[in-house]
C-alpha cells in the first residue's frame, strides 16, 4: 500500500492507539489555537502534524499492518 508514509508507519508501529489518540487530540488543539490567531504558517504546520497522527491511525487498521504485527 503507498498510501502512507514511512513516518506515518512508523509512528503507528512505535505507539499505541491511545498515544496516537492523546496526540491527535493535541494536535486538533494546536490546529483550533493556531486558526483563533491566523498564523497561517503555524496552521500549516499544526495540520501536518494533525495529518500524521489521522494517518497513522488510520495504518493500524490496515490488513498490512496486522500482516506486519505477526
Amino acid at each position: 500500500m503507498g498510501f502512507f508514509t514511512a513516518k506515518q508507519k512508523r509512528l503507528a508501529r512505535n505507539c499505541s492507539v491511545r498515544e496516537l489518540e492523546n496526540g491527535y487530540h493535541d494536535s486538533e488543539s494546536a490546529l483550533r489555537m493556531a486558526s483563533y490567531s491566523g498564523d497561517q504558517k503555524a496552521l500549516k504546520q499544526a495540520m501536518k502534524i494533525h495529518g500524521n497522527y489521522e494517518y497513522a491511525l488510520l495504518y493500524k487498521n490496515t490488513p498490512e499492518y496486522n500482516k506486519r504485527r505477526k
